[in-house]
């Protein structure tokens, strides 16, 4: 069964607040040789998605809600990932949020 993507999770039921958690590609996300990883770039209705490893290794999720702009970031230099390691956005009307997941099993993506 092939894993979806990150951006087809994201659509007009989750467009204004939602949740999800999903395990990286770590290859693609610690390989130095590579300047930009995308893993969302995503306009839903009046909503913008976008989350991205830059050439800094900050991971960067930005929530665009009409002119309203959030954006949470992760240090990726300082952060060395085990095994079942997920990430989780967090988006709302007044906010969005990226960060860890520690707990085993975590990785099942999912969206409300």
């Amino acid at each position: 069964m092939a894993t979806p993507k990150i951006a087809d999770l994201i659509d007009e039921y989750n467009e204004i607040k939602g949740t999800l958690s999903f395990k990286p590609d770590y290859k693609k996300l610690c390989d130095k040789n590579v300047e930009l990883v995308v893993f969302c770039d995503k306009q839903v209705g009046k909503s913008y998605f976008s989350l991205v490893r830059n050439h800094e290794f900050e991971i960067i999720f930005t929530h665009k809600v009409g002119e309203k702009i959030h954006q949470s970031k992760l240090d990726f230099n300082t952060f060395h990932p085990v095994f079942d390691t997920c990430l989780h956005l967090y988006w709302g009307p007044d906010n969005c949020e990226v960060r860890w997941d520690y707990t085993s099993g975590c990785c099942d993506a999912f969206a409300l």
